[in-house]
């Protein structure tokens, strides 16, 4: 296995530098709001070639369909009111602007804006993951896998994403994953979610070793109870093996409960494919896979359809709040 540093990747500095503390209501202890969502197939009203062929063919795509969805989007940003947005499928970094046009334009308190962003993915691919973010981010590195030792040949996939924010003062090293779906058959795919997990774990080791506060989030396409527990650790304790050695906290076990429903509603079915996998050094005050105006019935998650406008995202976003005293 070889690991690649490649993608097109920014990190930019949106409008109005201002840093905010946030505090947990009825806690004395410093703390961090977080959400992770795919966002489904988020493209832009201009077309560059590399978007999905329906979004190309489309005759009820463009600025207006645009504009409507980004204004949707924003809603939801303003009603979670997260300190980090971690965002997966998103075509280009002018989305990321023009959020944060949207956002600044309705706010009195630039300190609370998300002024900070950062944006990857690979050269022709059609979506990639980004950062959003009230905290400074800093020393971004985009990793790729280059396998060539199994019988098939390596799909496209997305890059992981590693970075530092500088929450409330205090660094917090974020990783932002998507990975391969389960398009195609979910054992014939699982290898490379298999080389996913190992390329995330061995860089997430090298954080816990030096103490870091570590947070991984985003789409994993692979269920929590499809992780491995590990021979020596119970389940209801949240902790669940990635690699060989890497202990994390996965929240999906919050309070020693299976939180339900989940993030992502398929074929009838909920399952928790989203997710946020910490080191141990951080406590989770709150987590949730969150409901409201982007749910249809049953909380179940309200899909954006392109024939009809309408819809928000196939996936629900999960918030975090956490303490890293």
């Amino acid at each position: 296995m070889k690991k690649k540093l490649t993608g097109k990747c920014w990190i930019f500095i949106l409008v109005c530098l201002c840093l905010s503390g946030c505090f947990y209501a009825g806690s004395s202890s410093r703390s961090v709001s977080v959400v992770t969502w795919n966002v489904q197939t988020f493209f832009d009203a201009n077309t560059s070639g590399s978007e999905y062929s329906d979004f190309i063919r489309s005759k009820q795509w463009g600025v207006q369909a645009y504009e409507a969805r980004l204004k949707r989007l924003c809603e939801v940003m303003r009603q979670l009111d997260a300190d980090i947005y971690v965002f997966e499928e998103i075509e280009n970094k002018n989305i990321l602007i023009d959020i944060s046009n949207r956002l600044s334009g309705n706010s009195w308190n630039q300190g609370r804006n998300w002024n900070y962003a950062f944006f990857a993915k690979n050269e022709g691919g059609a979506i990639g993951c980004a950062v959003l973010s009230r905290f400074s981010l800093a020393e971004p590195t985009v990793h790729n896998l280059d396998v060539r030792t199994e019988q098939e040949k390596q799909p496209e996939m997305r890059p992981l994403i590693r970075l530092t924010v500088l929450a409330n003062g205090t660094p917090l090293v974020l990783f932002v994953n998507h990975w391969k779906s389960k398009f195609g058959g979910a054992e014939k795919t699982e290898v490379w979610r298999n080389w996913q997990e190992s390329l995330l774990s061995s860089l997430m080791k090298k954080d816990f070793d030096g103490g870091a506060y570590v947070l991984a989030a985003g789409d994993f396409n692979r269920d929590i109870s499809e992780f491995n527990f590990g021979a020596d650790y119970d389940e209801n304790s949240g902790i669940i093996m990635l690699g060989s050695e890497v202990p994390v906290y996965s929240p999906w076990f919050f309070g020693g409960v299976l939180a339900e429903p989940g993030s992502y509603y398929y074929d009838g079915s909920w399952e928790r494919i989203d997710h946020f996998f910490a080191s141990q050094n951080i406590a989770f005050l709150e987590f949730r896979a969150a409901t409201g105006i982007w749910c249809e019935d049953f909380g179940i998650p309200a899909r954006y359809k392109i024939y009809t406008g309408q819809g928000y995202s196939d996936h629900l976003p999960l918030f975090c709040r956490i303490c890293l005293d």
